[in-house]
């Protein structure tokens, strides 16, 4: 996974007025923390932050008074109408020790199956746990279910994983299943979005951001 490198300052005064002032003039306020780091109010610069457009699960290089430190972004909040960012969340790692990370899961070949079946693809999950270095972390998990027919399903130990990367969802769980079309319920359409989390699935994502005035 290639990093990216983005500018950090640390945020003086904690207070609302503050943050105000940051997102004003287009930063973004945030908080880096880890494993065996404290928690530390920062800010990302405009033009550093604009290069995590379309980047979900991204590991980047961040400079903050003069050190380096490699981190995954694990929430970017943004606001409901404009979607401009209001805060970012990083999780500083140790490049040499594995982390687990939810990955989001894009299904291929779904016109064809509902060309071939005229059948509904439900989707039940939409992303897989894994184990892997923070310079293994893929972008998402593609499979393709063009085979697929009625009654059909596709489960989590049927995806491929990359080089380097362990699954650690149970094997069984269902990605998706073909149903003919009079038997499927209401709302069943899947919505593809591209998620922006990286989700610290040990729990310290929440409440290390927590200790942080927002």
């Amino acid at each position: 996974m290639n990093r990216i490198n983005l500018e950090a300052h640390p945020r003086l005064n904690m207070t609302k007025g503050e943050r105000n002032s940051i997102r004003r003039r287009g930063d973004v306020p945030g908080v880096v923390y880890g494993k065996t780091r404290e928690p530390q109010a920062i800010y990302i610069t405009e033009e550093s932050f604009k290069q995590l457009r379309g980047n979900g699960r991204t590991l980047v290089e961040l400079t903050l008074d003069g050190d380096r430190i490699s981190a995954m972004v694990h929430e970017v909040t943004r606001d409901i109408m404009n979607k401009k960012p209001l805060h970012i969340d990083l999780h500083a790692v140790n490049l040499a020790e594995p982390i687990h990370v939810e990955i989001p899961i894009f299904l291929d070949g779904l016109e064809a199956v509902e060309k071939k079946t005229n059948g509904i693809i439900q989707q039940q999950t939409r992303e897989v746990l894994v184990k892997c270095l923070p310079t293994d972390v893929p972008q998402f998990i593609l499979h393709n279910i063009a085979a697929l027919s009625i009654g059909g399903s596709v489960t989590c130990g049927d995806l491929t994983m990359p080089s380097g990367v362990t699954m650690l969802s149970p094997t069984d769980e269902v990605v998706c299943s073909v149903i003919a079309a009079k038997n499927a319920p209401a709302d069943t359409e899947i919505e593809p979005k591209e998620p922006e989390l990286v989700h610290d699935t040990e729990g310290k994502g929440k409440n290390a951001a927590d200790k942080v005035a927002r």
